[in-house]
């Protein structure tokens, strides 16, 4: 069970290769159902009849090229992560990497051709608003870094009792001891600067590839050249993920494993439900 536990937690770190893909930044959908969020996305376009024609042909043509992967649905390691070396989390995130390539280019080919049918008022609008978001992201994130250092304040001046434990958004839902809530904390602190760099990178990342989505210059093998530009840079960022979550996991106990097994369930099930 704590292979399967760890393994889920380290490949869902491999996301950071995955849909980063052009979409705008924040909370919501960036790594599930692209196609809802394109549509979200030009809300307020003023789209004329033949403009959403000519979309829904196109969203339509690439839900049957390209069916979503049922959640979950992720190839398992052949090897336990929990005794794994850096070099076989290395090539097994590569690999992962790699195989969604073909997905994540047939979704950039999909926003280029939407932005193409948008006459250039629209096309301004959106860049306007991509502007706006990645200022609302720049904020967001300072109020979270702020966020951070009052409860790392907190942590030090405060007893804290039963009631005033504070949540570990990593482990909603498993109720964690004082000892287990301090290790957590260190090991944030440990992974900060690291964290810091992958998410500028990350975030450049992002930028060149809605930047090439909206050029006339984008292309198949323009794409290639970007992500192998960035592909090492991914692929460190996803096995750092991994052993950092890999590190938190085991502050666990073995009951404690167990519930974040079951709620993992739960939460399958209830995506697959609600697919139907």
């Amino acid at each position: 069970m704590k292979k399967l536990l760890i393994a889920s937690v380290a490949v869902a770190a491999i996301g950071l290769g995955g849909l980063a893909l052009a979409q705008p930044a924040g909370p919501g959908m960036r790594h599930h159902e692209p196609v809802k969020e394109i549509v979200e996305h030009l809300r307020g376009i003023s789209l004329s009849d033949a403009q959403r024609e000519e979309i829904k042909t196109l969203l339509s043509a690439f839900k049957d090229a390209n069916p979503q992967p049922l959640f979950g649905d992720i190839e398992k390691p052949s090897f336990d992560f929990a005794t794994a070396t850096e070099a076989q989390i290395n090539t097994f995130i590569q690999t992962q990497i790699e195989e969604r390539e073909a997905r994540h280019f047939a979704f950039a080919q999909l926003r280029h051709d939407i932005y193409k049918v948008l006459d250039e008022e629209q096309q301004a609008t959106l860049l306007a608003r991509d502007a706006k978001r990645d200022i609302d992201r720049q904020e967001h994130h300072g109020a979270f870094v702020k966020q951070e250092v009052r409860f790392a304040k907190r942590m030090d001046v405060e007893v804290r009792g039963p009631k005033r434990k504070p949540k570990d958004f990593f482990f909603e839902g498993i109720e964690l001891s004082d000892a287990q809530i301090a290790s957590l904390a260190e090991l944030r602190e440990s992974f900060k600067e690291t964290s810091k760099t992958n998410r500028e990178m990350l975030g450049n990342f992002r930028n060149a590839q809605r930047d090439l989505v909206r050029s006339q210059s984008f292309s198949k093998d323009a794409w290639d050249a970007l992500i192998a530009q960035y592909k090492d840079g991914l692929v460190n960022a996803g096995v750092e993920k991994a052993k950092q979550h890999l590190a938190m996991f085991q502050v666990l106990t073995s009951e404690q494993q167990a519930r974040i097994k079951a709620l993992r369930e739960e939460e399958r099930k209830l995506h697959e439900l609600f697919k139907l």
